[in-house]
């Protein structure tokens, strides 16, 4: 059976750092609409406009695509690490109850466990 050793700060250390690329490929998003816009306008030519725009709808799937996956896999792992807390929670949780709900020896032992 295998082994795991999940570090809940680690992994939220992880989901920060995939937050901040996300936040930076959001704005470089913003960046090529923004340049593709003043490129359409400075051509000053409708053809390459519509090119452009056809160029960003082609790719719009892929990159909601992109923003959708992270997004699921940052709630994975966020709900993956709080189920394994919660099984080390009650794990632990079982063990005490089963400690303390362990018969007394004296009960099994001659003359009740009096010397």
């Amino acid at each position: 059976m295998g082994r795991w050793d999940i570090q809940p700060a680690g992994v939220q250390g992880v989901l920060q750092q995939v937050e901040g690329v996300a936040d930076d490929f959001e704005g470089h998003l913003r960046s090529i609409n923004s340049a593709m816009e003043g490129a359409g306008t400075q051509a000053s030519s409708g053809i390459i406009g519509q090119a452009l725009t056809g160029f960003a709808n082609s790719q719009r799937s892929s990159i909601e695509f992109v923003f959708t996956r992270t997004g699921a896999a940052m709630n994975g792992a966020v709900n993956a690490t709080q189920a394994y807390v919660r099984g080390d929670l009650e794990m632990a949780a079982n063990a005490q109850a089963n400690a303390t709900a362990a018969p007394d020896p004296r009960g099994t032992m001659p003359n009740g466990g009096a010397r």
